[in-house]
C-alpha cells in the first residue's frame, strides 16, 4: 500500500494542474476547510466529492467485551457525530465502474476508447451524456482525428440495450459519420 500524500504534495499537485501558486492553493483549501467547519451543521457539499452532515447518534446499550467491566452492560449516551457521504461520481471513480466496451461504437477504436477511459468516460451512458464539444476536446488533447458527432446517439442506444437499432444505425455510418 502506498503512503498517503502529504499536504505539501497535495499543494504541489494542485498548483501544477491549475497554474496557481502553492500559496494560493493553500489559501483556497484553508478557506474550503473553514467553510466546511462552519456549515457542517446545515450539511455541506464539496462538489464532486461528497456531503458532510452533522447527525445525532442515539443512546444505546453495549455489552463490554474486555477490561474490568467485561460482560457488563453499559449505557453509551447519545451524541452528535459527523458523517461524510460520497457522491456517486466519487464512488465510481474511487471504487471503479465496470467499463463498457466503447469500441462497439462505430468510429471508436482501442486508442480512442483508452483516451475516453483516461478522461473518465467509462460507460455508454457517460458517453451519451458528454457534450460533443467535450468529446472533441478529449480527441484534440490525445492528438486523434475523428468525428464524434454520432457517438452520443450510438452510446445512448447501447446504454438502453437497443442493440438491433444500434446495428442499423452503424450500418448507415462510415467511420462513425453519417453518409
Amino acid at each position: 500500500m502506498t503512503e498517503r500524500m502529504t499536504k505539501s504534495e497535495v499543494l504541489e499537485h494542485i498548483a501544477g494542474k491549475t497554474g496557481l501558486t502553492r500559496k494560493q492553493v493553500a489559501a483556497v483549501l484553508d478557506e474550503l476547510a473553514l467553510l466546511a467547519y462552519r456549515e457542517a451543521k446545515h450539511s455541506f457539499q464539496i462538489p464532486g466529492l461528497g456531503i458532510i452532515t452533522l447527525a445525532e447518534r442515539p443512546a444505546r446499550q453495549v455489552v463490554m467485551r474486555f477490561g474490568p467491566k467485561a460482560g457488563q452492560t453499559v449505557t453509551v449516551p447519545a451524541r452528535q457525530v459527523l458523517r461524510f457521504r460520497f457522491t456517486k461520481a466519487a464512488k465510481d471513480a474511487i471504487l471503479g465502474v465496470k467499463k463498457d466496451d466503447l469500441e462497439i461504437i462505430e468510429g471508436i477504436g482501442p486508442k480512442i476508447a483508452e483516451a475516453f477511459y483516461q478522461a473518465g468516460i467509462l460507460t455508454f451512458q457517460q458517453l451519451a451524456d458528454t457534450p460533443i464539444e467535450k468529446l472533441r476536446q478529449i480527441l484534440d488533447d490525445a492528438n486523434y482525428i475523428a468525428d464524434p458527432t454520432t457517438w452520443p446517439q450510438q452510446a445512448r442506444l447501447a446504454a438502453e440495450g437497443k442493440m438491433e437499432e444500434l446495428e442499423q444505425l452503424k450500418a448507415s455510418l462510415t467511420a462513425g459519420r453519417a453518409t
